[in-house]
């Protein structure tokens, strides 16, 4: 499948969120020396530890900042609260998907089905499709939200077909779904380039 690639969101600036980390970093690591000092000032007066023989490294806003951008890009985001908050989508699942193939004159070449695979997280995001014949992996995305019809995914992908279809060829395409607010089924349309100039519809259910 490949691993995940950026993406963007239209309207969201993450830059915002960084900066609300750095704060709360500087903040928490102030404290955290603080509580630090205090308790090593305690230890010595006990004379549980003697004033030579500690080694104390101060805890740094980087340090923990590190740490909770980690957490905030792995979990934290997904909490439907600060996910509401931040304003992105988690579309990561496994989708059911059932598609309709048009050739270029717009007529009807054939049905498929299929199963879409969605791994994101607050930076990162890979979709990836496979069929009978073929699987496809994403290589750009952004989403849109768009009020109250929900979210639209907007991707680009790279197609290759699997061992002992020789009929089809690597190709390139387009897609733009539209998930409904409740983030459990989708619709849209694609498009594929050079070797094959078809287009198509398509309908995802979460599983």
């Amino acid at each position: 499948m490949g691993g995940k690639h950026e993406y963007s969101v239209i309207g969201h600036r993450r830059a915002k969120i960084a900066m609300v980390q750095a704060f709360l970093a500087g903040a928490i690591a102030g404290l955290l020396s603080l509580a630090a000092t205090a308790l090593i000032n305690q230890l010595i007066e006990l004379k549980w530890v003697g004033s030579m023989s500690v080694i104390y490294w101060p805890i740094t806003g980087g340090a923990v900042f590190a740490i909770l951008f980690a957490l905030f890009e792995a979990v934290v985001w997904r909490n439907k609260w600060i996910n509401w908050l931040v304003g992105i989508p988690d579309l990561s699942g496994r989708w059911r998907v059932s598609g309709q193939s048009f050739n270029e004159h717009n007529e009807p070449k054939f049905d498929w089905v299929g199963e879409i695979t969605i791994t994101q997280s607050y930076e990162k995001l890979k979709v990836y499709l496979k069929t009978e014949t073929s699987s496809s992996s994403s290589v750009t995305a952004a989403i849109v939200p768009e009020g109250d019809d929900g979210f639209r995914l907007i991707y680009s992908y790279q197609n290759s077909p699997r061992p002992g279809n020789p009929e089809l060829q690597r190709h390139l395409g387009h897609c733009e779904l539209l998930f409904d607010k409740s983030l459990t089924t989708a619709e849209g349309d694609y498009f594929n380039n050079f070797s094959r100039m078809t287009h198509g519809t398509m309908k995802l259910k979460r599983k």
